[in-house]
């Protein structure tokens, strides 16, 4: 009746857990359309706004989308000190999250390697085994003897403690398989590592360019509006000595507000390439920090090789390919690996410890109750021979599975090597581009200043318009727009074309070019 009642309570708390897993419904959105718990605004739409106890919580995760301060940086920035671009890119290097995250990752790669080195030694385990055992019987009587019924319990235990020890002698080249794909994996996350930090130097170098750029557009623009100031100011006294109309003053007017506008928009555009730059370096927008003036470097250097040549020498520098290349390898062992599981596999294998239990036996009929306990010492050794017969056509699917894989590793790096090339030719002719751009620039300029000159000069003896004056200063500043941006230009292209041919491993290499 006893095991009758225990059987009954197992079976009722089975019912019961299963009962609790199905009535556990978490919340959900009932359609597309609706969001989670049907929020609605007060004219009915649809309200998606996050739950606000989101931006309250307090543990680790949630403080890591908390702004970063200036206290928390690994770089402390002195905002009275006038940063070099080498010394921005360093501050990136070092701060910015993705540097530090691949790092991880190639860290985290490298003890995968190990893991696979570890199954070539002993496995050595401790192992204990333990359980209890009780059945119960009714026993009929013996009229015979004079024994009436009852029931005959049995119940008994054991303790199996032992020390196992497997040694892998021969897989077939599972393991060695198993431990180039975590090599090159591993390779490919140093090479990726690499790559990371050359798009750092990249991006932020581009920023900082793109920044100087801005700012000269700021002065040139700024130097606009004074001049504007002193034509309307000239305009106004030739009005008052009757030697100009109305129509001149209001055009001085039009050329202020312009100049003015303009000058709104040059500062939103500096504000916009500033926040930029501290995007690049991982910093917050709001930082405060002096960047170093673009104006005393002198113009890249054209790119002494041919085009072909360039391509030629630069594709195996390139981080992608080289990681791609990696890929194909480990690919390739992925194939090995899985025809091997189609090998045997040799062990050497070994146990030792003890068995401890006992037994003992009782008859309600008797009311007498007779026990054993016992142990015994046991050692066993051995070779463990294991042949993989039939799987239902797994193994052939899967080695099926590699091959592909293989195959569009090697596609996928011819892929990454056609696009290398075409960001090499791309880059190769920006740069000549924007080095022929700012040549152009100079004749441009030098021709909208002469221009300039000799309107004012004849305005001032009544012999121009004052619209004429302000074409030509318009063109003088837009030659002077010109040369400024061009001359950014160059130098991000002499950087993006470093970038590209695997060339940008420094900070040292954009401050070079």
């Amino acid at each position: 009746m006893r095991v009758e009642l225990h059987r009954i309570a197992l079976v009722t708390l089975c019912v019961g857990i299963v009962g609790c897993a199905q009535q556990t419904i978490h919340p959900t959105s009932p359609d597309a359309s609706t969001p989670v718990g049907a929020l609605r605004t007060q004219s009915g739409a649809a309200d998606f706004s996050l739950p606000a106890g989101l931006s309250l919580a307090e543990d680790p995760v949630s403080a890591l989308v908390r702004p970063q301060i200036s206290n928390d940086l690994p770089v402390a920035i002195d905002p009275l000190r006038t940063y070099t671009l080498p010394e921005l890119i360093d501050i990136a290097q070092r701060n910015k999250p993705a540097t530090r995250a691949a790092w991880l990752r190639a860290r985290e790669a490298a003890l995968a390697v190990d893991v696979v080195e570890a199954t070539y030694l002993p496995q050595l385990s401790a192992n204990v085994l333990a359980g209890f055992a009780t059945t119960s019987q009714f026993e009929s009587a013996i009229p015979e003897l004079g024994i009436g019924t009852g029931r005959l319990t049995a119940t008994g235990y054991q303790v199996v403690p032992n020390l196992a020890v497997e040694w892998l002698l021969f897989d077939f080249g599972t393991r060695d398989a198993a431990l180039e794909i975590a090599k090159q994996t591993s390779i490919g996350s140093n090479i990726a590592f690499h790559g990371v930090h050359q798009r750092v130097i990249f991006e932020v170098s581009e920023a900082y360019f793109q920044l100087s750029a801005a700012r000269a557009e700021t002065h040139i623009v700024r130097e606009r509006l004074e001049d504007a100031h002193t034509l309307r100011r000239v305009a106004e006294g030739r009005l008052q000595e009757g030697l100009a109309i109305r129509v001149e003053v209001a055009q001085a007017r039009q050329l202020e507000a312009q100049a003015q506008f303009d000058l709104t928009l040059a500062e939103s555009r500096e504000d916009k390439t500033r926040a930029a730059l501290m995007h690049a370096m991982g910093l917050s927008p709001t930082t405060s920090i002096q960047v170093a003036d673009l104006a005393d470097r002198r113009l890249p250097k054209e790119v002494p090789m041919p085009l072909d040549e360039l391509i030629e020498a630069s594709l195996a520098q390139r981080p992608d390919i080289q990681a791609a290349l990696t890929q194909v390898r480990a690919a390739r062992s992925e194939v090995d690996l899985v025809a091997s599981a189609s090998r045997p596999k040799i062990a050497a294998v070994a146990q030792v410890g003890r068995a401890i239990g006992g037994f003992s036996l009782h008859d309600s009929r008797f009311g007498e109750r007779a026990s054993m306990n016992r142990s015994l010492d046991e050692a066993v050794a051995g070779i463990l021979f294991t042949m993989p017969l039939f799987d239902g056509g797994r193994r052939q699917t899967r080695h099926a599975q590699a091959r592909m894989q293989a195959e569009a590793a090697e596609q996928d790096l011819l892929e990454i090597r056609n696009l290398a090339a075409q960001e090499i030719v791309d880059a190769y002719s920006l740069l000549h581009s924007s080095l022929a751009a700012y040549t152009a620039s100079g004749p441009l300029l030098e021709a909208g200043r002469e221009t300039y000159e000799t309107a004012l000069g004849l305005y001032e003896n009544g012999l121009a318009t004052l619209s004429e004056v302000s074409q030509s200063k318009i063109a003088l500043n837009d030659a002077r727009l010109l040369q400024v941006q061009a001359f950014a230009d160059t130098f991000a292209a002499a950087t993006g074309l470093a970038f590209a041919t695997g060339r940008l491993t420094s900070r040292d290499v954009p401050a070079k070019l």
